[in-house]
């Protein structure tokens, strides 16, 4: 029983590292049909965050395994990404790879 709890404690240690170590505002920028559009995503560490794009805000749920960014919408759409340095390149359907930058 005690190696059991502590396996998880690990586990649940490295899993909150991962969270902590992304967590923050992020900012990217794309070519839309009328010109360019302004993205911005705020992730926190509690799994949850929010795109907002042109003024509409979106909440999402999300996820970090091996470096691969899983991002599950409320409308049941799910996007993934991966970290590359202190930024995040996110691949959006429709639009292609969006690499969102820390804000600081």
């Amino acid at each position: 029983m005690r190696r059991i709890m502590t396996f998880l404690m690990v586990l649940f240690l490295c899993a909150c590292g991962g969270a902590a170590d992304i967590s923050g505002d992020y900012a990217a920028s794309h070519q839309g049909l009328s010109g360019p559009v302004d993205v911005r995503m705020t992730i926190a560490a509690d799994g949850n965050g929010r795109w907002e794009i042109g003024g509409e805000h979106m909440p999402f749920l999300w996820s970090l395994r091996s470096e691969i960014l899983t991002i599950h919408a409320r409308e049941g759409a799910v996007v993934e990404g991966v970290r590359e340095g202190d930024a995040l390149r996110v691949d959006v359907p429709g639009v292609g790879a969006l690499l969102f930058v820390r804000r600081k």
